[in-house]
């Protein structure tokens, strides 16, 4: 499985999508979504990019079979997440901000022990 692959994938389809969420933000004149967008691009963007490079630099960890769970439960929250922020932004509501951010800490305390568990060579 390339995961490594798709993690870069991942953080270039989230590079663009907070480029242009900036754009709009800024076309818009909405200053009070800077913050979900800059997780767009720190959850998204640079943490998917580390992840990616950590599968490449021991591969071991892509062939776990916690390696694909653990992409999944990441993205899925950093998606949540962002979405969150946005719409607590938006009108208050942050229903969707405590799920995304915890599954966001999941997705990162499964990589780290993929990493302290793979990375032995």
């Amino acid at each position: 499985m390339a995961i490594d692959r798709l993690y870069v994938t991942l953080a270039f389809s989230w590079l663009l999508a907070a480029m242009l969420f900036g754009i709009y933000i800024g076309i818009n004149e909405l200053p009070m979504h800077a913050n979900a967008h800059a997780h767009a691009g720190i959850l998204g963007f640079l943490i998917s990019s580390l992840f990616a490079l950590f599968h490449r630099g021991w591969p071991a960890m892509r062939q776990s079979r916690l390696a694909l769970p653990q992409l999944l439960i990441y993205e899925i929250g950093a998606v949540v997440l962002v979405i969150g922020k946005y719409r607590f932004d938006e009108n208050g509501d942050a229903s969707l901000t405590a799920p995304g951010a915890v599954a966001v800490v999941v997705g990162t305390a499964l990589m780290a022990w993929l990493f302290l568990a793979k990375s032995r060579d």
